[in-house]
Order: structure tokens, then C-alpha cells, then sequence
């Protein structure tokens, strides 16, 4: 009845729309934001943080976007506080621009 082999299906690859930009990524190339419980808002590296939660693009464009427009606060149903926007902003510091640059560049090419 069975030949012994079996049929497998492609694995199911979760997808998350980054706030910044508003395109849609795999979920493991995206960063977590997240509101937590006591109303912080904090990066959530691991992605499993309990809380409401958004996803940016790794990429300075992306978060500068999402911080400047109010996605951020959005997206969280929050108000973000002075010390949140802080360490939101060192967080996109520490990320690098030639990721955002490519994107930025590609966007301002195709407009020329």
C-alpha cells in the first residue's frame, strides 16, 4: 500500500509586517518591539516576551521612520515615554546604515 516515502510539505515560514516601511519579512529578520505588562516599551531581541508586540526591519530607515511618524506608538497603543524614546533611539544608533542605505537608495533610484 505505502511505497515507504513520504510527502513533505515546505516548511511554514511565519511573516510580520515591519512598521517602518510596511513591508512584509520573515519574522526571524524582523526585531520585536513589545509594550510590556507594566507598560514599558522595550526591543525584545528573542522575540517571545510577553506584551503587545511590532516588528522593525534591522535597519536604521526603518526604525528613524517608525519613531518620526508615531508607528511606533501605533502599533503599541502606548504613549512612549522620554526614557522608552531614548533607548529606542540608541538602539537604532547601534544598528548599522548600510542596510538602510541600500533600501533608501533603491527607493530614491526607481523615483529619478
Amino acid at each position: 500500500m505505502s511505497s515507504g516515502r513520504r510527502r513533505f510539505r515546505p516548511r511554514h515560514v511565519p511573516e510580520r509586517t515591519c512598521i517602518g516601511c510596511r513591508r512584509t519579512a520573515a519574522k526571524k529578520e524582523l526585531v520585536r518591539i513589545v509594550r510590556t505588562p507594566e507598560g514599558h516599551v522595550e526591543v525584545d531581541e528573542t522575540g517571545k516576551r510577553n506584551g503587545r508586540g511590532a516588528y522593525i526591519h534591522r535597519d536604521q530607515a526603518c526604525w528613524s521612520r517608525a519613531l518620526q511618524r508615531g508607528a511606533v506608538e501605533r502599533a503599541l497603543k502606548t504613549t512612549l515615554t522620554e526614557s522608552d524614546s531614548r533607548h529606542l533611539a540608541a538602539y537604532e544608533s547601534s544598528l548599522s546604515p548600510a542596510a538602510g542605505a541600500e533600501s533608501v537608495g533603491a527607493a530614491a533610484g526607481s523615483s529619478a
